[in-house]
């Protein structure tokens, strides 16, 4: 099979890539500590309040936290979460330090609550029936 017809394909997919690589990456956005920020309105900084998240909610999404940055989310140890940009890259991944959880990945909108225990316990069938089912 020759290599030729992939080229096309490659550039195409690189040239469909740009635009997200040039506005940065998106993140949903939102905080419980409601102590620091104003009320929602013209001249406040308002961040919805994320024990009422909703990722199909748009007033939950911020569209570009630029470039070389991560998404992050970052819960407390009395249960508040913080969901936002952090200002430089992270390895993905999560840390627990002293009951604080920071966790950091860097695709769009990959910040949002994770999979639960019981739905993990849910995949591992499925995945071993699709692994016998293509043997």
């Amino acid at each position: 099979m020759s290599r030729r017809p992939l080229v096309p394909l490659l550039a195409l997919a690189a040239l469909l890539a740009l635009p997200s690589a040039v506005r940065g990456l998106s993140c949903f956005q939102c905080s419980d500590q409601q102590n620091n920020i104003g009320e929602e309105g013209a001249g406040s900084i308002y961040l919805p309040n994320c024990s009422e998240f909703d990722e199909d909610d748009n007033k939950y999404q911020q569209k570009s936290c630029g470039v070389d940055k991560s998404c992050s989310k970052i819960i407390f140890k009395n249960g508040q979460v913080v969901r936002g940009c952090y200002p430089s890259e992270k390895a993905d991944g999560c840390n627990n330090v002293d009951g604080l959880t920071e966790c950091f990945c860097s695709t769009d909108f990959c910040n949002s609550a994770g999979l639960s225990t019981p739905a993990l316990l849910l995949l591992l069938p499925a995945a071993l029936l699709a692994a016998l089912c293509t043997v």
